[in-house]
Formats: C-alpha cells, sequence, structure tokens
C-alpha cells in the first residue's frame, strides 16, 4: 500500500471498506501523552500545548482505526482519560479565578473550551451586571463630590 494524504472523513469511509489503514498523528502514542501528562503535573497554572482536536482525534482513532495504532489501546485511552481529568480540575480552578473581562483559554482544545461554555457564560454575565453596577455606582459619587466641591466655593 502506498501512503496518500486524504481528508479524515474520506479515510474513515476507506478504512470501513478494508481499502485503507489510518496513519495516526504524530503525537498520538503512549510516549508522547505520557509527556504531556507530566508537563500537566509539573505546571499546575498552565496547559500543554496539545492540538486544538485531540480529544476528538483520540476518540476518532481508538473507535474506528485501533487496529492501526503500535501502542496499547487501554493505555492509550488511560493517559488520554488522565489528561482529560487534570486538564478538567485546571479548568475548574481556573474558573474561580474569573473576572469579567477575561479568562485564560490557552492551551485548551475546542470540546474543552465546549464542555465549560455552559458555567462560564451565565457567570460572565453576572459578573459583567456586577461591573455595571458598580460603575454607574462610582459615578454617582464623583458626581456627588463634585457638587459638594461646587457648592463650597
Amino acid at each position: 500500500m502506498r501512503r496518500e494524504k486524504v481528508p479524515l472523513w474520506v479515510a474513515l469511509i476507506l478504512k470501513a471498506q478494508d481499502k485503507c489503514n489510518i496513519v495516526p498523528p504524530k503525537w498520538f502514542n503512549v510516549h508522547y501523552l505520557k509527556e504531556k501528562y507530566d508537563e500537566e503535573i509539573r505546571r499546575p497554572g498552565q496547559f500543554s500545548n496539545l492540538p486544538w482536536n485531540w480529544l476528538e482525534l483520540s476518540k476518532i482513532m481508538l473507535d474506528k482505526a485501533s487496529d492501526d495504532l503500535a501502542d496499547s489501546t487501554d493505555e492509550l485511552r488511560s493517559l488520554i482519560q488522565d489528561l482529560r481529568e487534570i486538564r478538567l480540575v485546571k479548568s475548574r480552578k481556573g474558573l474561580k479565578e474569573l473576572n469579567e473581562s477575561n479568562i485564560q483559554l490557552n492551551g485548551l482544545s475546542l470540546m474543552e473550551i465546549n464542555e465549560m461554555r455552559p458555567f462560564v457564560i451565565p457567570v460572565m454575565n453576572k459578573l459583567r451586571v456586577l461591573h455595571g453596577t458598580l460603575d454607574k455606582f462610582k459615578d454617582k459619587a464623583v458626581d456627588e463630590d463634585e457638587d459638594m466641591y461646587h457648592s463650597d466655593s
């Protein structure tokens, strides 16, 4: 068989028809995932750099092309689960430090961000309302101070 680069959806169709083998991404191996897990532990305030779609590709490879993988699927599943769990803990800690102007999502995959969305958006909206109320209160206090200053003259 010769190697060809095709979109994943095409490869999956061909794989289902036993017409090809799928070459996994370079990062999808036990050694690399162990390194990333260790990096997550060493750097508690940051997420390790993984592909933006690492969770989706991992699931596809394990479900649809496990016979094309060189490493043990059980070990790969375990490492992926470990990575997910440690990253989830980190993202929850990050939510505790949330403010209305930003949230650090550097290094998170799209799926990880989408999993957080139902929790983050309502909190961000409430913080924005509170911030707006605080601004109005400050503006009113400044106006009252100016009125007192002008009337004393």
